[in-house]
Formats: C-alpha cells, sequence, structure tokens
C-alpha cells in the first residue's frame, strides 16, 4: 500500500475517534466542566509538543540529512513558514467572526463556545498533516519498520486525544441550544479536516520527495503555534489549578511513550 493511502487510512482512524467523542452528546447529561476542558486542551497540547519533536522535527532533520540537506536550515524554514501562515490564518479568522458576530450571524452561540471549537478545529489541521506526513515517510522506506510504528503511534496518540476532543466541541452546542443530532455532526465535522491535510501533504510529500524534511517541519511549526497560541492560554483560564499544568504532562509522556517504544 502507497503512502497516500496509509495517510488515507491513518487520518480516517483519528477522525472516526473524534466521531466517537461527540457521539457522547447522547448519553452524556451535562456540558463538559471548566476543569475536565482544561484537562482535555492540556492532555491535547502535551501529545502535540511531543509529537511536534519525536514524529516530525527530529526525523525532519534525519530525513533532510539523508538527502544532502542542511537540517538545521530545512527544518528552521518550514517551521517558521507554519508559523506564519497560522499568524495570517488566525488574523483572516477574527476579522471574519468579528464581522459575523457584529452582524447577528452566530448570536445564538456563546462566544466562547465559537472560540473553543475554532481552537480545536484550526489545531486539528496541523495533526492530519502530520499523520499524513508519519505514514508517507514510513512507505518511503519499506523495510523500515520503526518509520511505520512511529506512524502507528502517532496516529493513535493523535486519536488518543481526539476523543475527548469530540465531546468538548458537542456538549457545549447541545447546552447552546443545537440538536443532539447537529451537536454530533458538527461535533464529528470538526475532525474533518485531519483526513484532508493528511492526504493533501502525503501527496506533496510523494510528489515532491525533497519537500518532505520541509513539510515535516512546517506541520511541526503549526502544532507548536496552536499550543501556545490557541490551546494553552484557554487551558488555564481556571487561575491557580493545575489541572492543565498536569494534563499536559500526562499527554506529553503518553505521546513520548508511543512513539519511542514504538518508533
Amino acid at each position: 500500500m502507497n503512502g497516500i493511502a496509509w495517510a488515507l487510512l491513518g487520518t480516517l482512524f483519528t477522525f472516526g475517534v473524534t466521531t466517537l467523542g461527540a457521539l457522547n452528546v447522547y448519553w452524556v447529561k451535562k456540558e463538559v466542566s471548566s476543569r475536565m476542558q482544561c484537562m482535555f486542551l492540556g492532555f491535547a497540547g502535551g501529545v502535540m509538543i511531543a509529537a511536534s519533536v519525536w514524529s516530525l522535527l527530529l526525523p525532519a532533520i534525519e530525513r533532510a540529512e539523508a538527502l544532502a540537506q542542511t537540517g538545521w536550515l530545512v527544518t528552521t524554514a518550514g517551521f517558521l513558514l507554519g508559523v506564519i501562515s497560522l499568524l495570517g490564518a488566525d488574523a483572516l479568522f477574527k476579522r471574519h467572526y468579528l464581522r459575523r458576530l457584529a452582524g447577528g450571524q452566530i448570536s445564538t452561540l456563546k462566544q466562547r463556545t465559537v472560540m473553543m471549537i475554532t481552537a480545536i478545529t484550526i489545531h486539528n489541521i496541523p495533526e492530519g498533516m502530520a499523520v499524513g506526513l508519519a505514514f508517507a515517510m514510513a512507505a518511503s522506506e519499506p523495510g523500515n519498520a520503526a518509520l511505520f510504528s512511529g506512524a502507528v503511534a502517532l496516529a493513535v496518540g493523535i486519536g488518543i486525544q481526539n476523543y475527548p476532543e469530540g465531546t468538548a466541541v458537542a456538549l457545549p452546542l447541545h447546552s447552546d441550544g443545537m440538536s443532539k443530532r447537529k451537536a454530533a455532526l458538527y461535533g464529528s465535522l470538526s475532525a474533518s479536516v485531519e483526513p484532508l491535510f493528511g492526504v493533501l501533504a502525503a501527496v506533496l510529500a510523494v510528489i515532491v520527495t525533497p519537500l518532505m524534511p520541509l513539510l515535516l517541519s512546517y506541520a511541526a511549526g503549526t502544532m507548536i503555534y496552536v499550543v501556545i497560541q490557541e490551546l494553552m492560554p484557554e487551558a488555564h483560564l481556571g487561575e491557580g489549578d493545575k489541572t492543565a499544568t498536569l494534563s499536559f504532562v500526562a499527554g506529553f509522556l503518553v505521546m513520548m511513550i508511543l512513539d519511542v517504544s514504538l518508533g
């Protein structure tokens, strides 16, 4: 099976886990508490930072050097491109969001709900890219079992933190007045960007092999930007509460153990 097909399967897995989480809206009676949201976001941040290091930046440096590229230069360029891309996307979103808010188009939802859902959806983009690129890289070296194990570990790690995210999207939507069916649908769709961007990244990596290190570091830059800009500030809204920090540590260790032990 080629890298693009593996990328599709890997990101469909993470998308499917998000859908399972969103279905919790049918049997969970109350909205996710602030503490639970902090825990979900902190754990997701830990997984993403660990994945950025072990599954993206280190492989990007190794692959760049194997292609006779300057590892630190290529990864730095890709990382900065990722950050700059999301800076631009963030500015465009805020302008669009404020315009819709002023026009009353999203008045039925709480601003906090909209911002949290948007943050989760945006951070699913680099997650999808990361999983797609990991499988594309593994497929490019069929004899390297460690690369494939690492890709599987990354998909599992992303999937673990996607489950509560599906719930964290669906429950607030239902609490704000949306039907359970629509809330579950939107919770599932928040991860629909993962297969799309995962396959797109894999296609680029397969077609233009020398771009692989740049794409890996690009995904790392976007993931780390999302963690610092969106997830951790939201996770630390509970002043004096260490839930987010401890959850971040747990997520980081889970992803690191999965990646190192399997990869």
